[in-house]
């Protein structure tokens, strides 16, 4: 197996280069729902990840305080009447609602957060990502049940 090493210019960053399969995956707050940080900017939050989502399990209806770009690399997912297949690529504004994502088979999705991942859900509860993938479970925003809006932002 070929060794990659972080660059010099890297340094300060969070990467996990090389074949993927070296690197354990993160379970998520959501049973069968799983990531695996690929690269974090400790400054900006700008995050490059695999998300996996087991067959037959269900990634919340939620919401980021960021734009996220999404390309299905494997399997099958099912949101509303929708079925997204392999070869779909996406772009999420922040603030718009997005999901429920039922997996029809095993999802392998590559991500892009221009900033840390936050993920909010319709009943307020937050997590936030560290640098890693784990999460932090930061609580229940209130407010957000005033909101009824596709987009929470606009």
């Amino acid at each position: 197996m070929a060794e990659f090493k972080v660059l010099p210019q890297l340094e300060g960053f969070y990467a996990r280069l090389g074949p993927h399969e070296q690197h354990d995956w993160k379970a998520l707050p959501w049973a069968g729902v799983h990531n695996k940080v690929l690269f974090f900017d400790r400054v900006s939050g700008m995050t490059i990840e695999l998300a996996r989502v087991e067959k037959g399990a269900e990634f919340p209806q939620h919401y980021h305080t960021t734009v996220q770009t999404l390309f299905l690399l494997d399997g099958r997912l099912r949101t509303n009447d929708q079925v997204i297949e392999a070869g779909t690529f996406n772009v999420i504004p922040a603030g718009q609602v997005h999901g429920p994502f039922f997996a029809e088979e095993e999802a392998i999705q590559f991500k892009y957060f221009s900033a840390t991942p936050v993920y909010i859900l319709p009943d307020g509860s937050t997590y936030i990502y560290r640098y890693d993938g784990s999460t932090i479970d930061a609580g229940r925003l209130e407010f957000i049940r005033d909101f009824a809006g596709t987009n929470f932002i606009s």
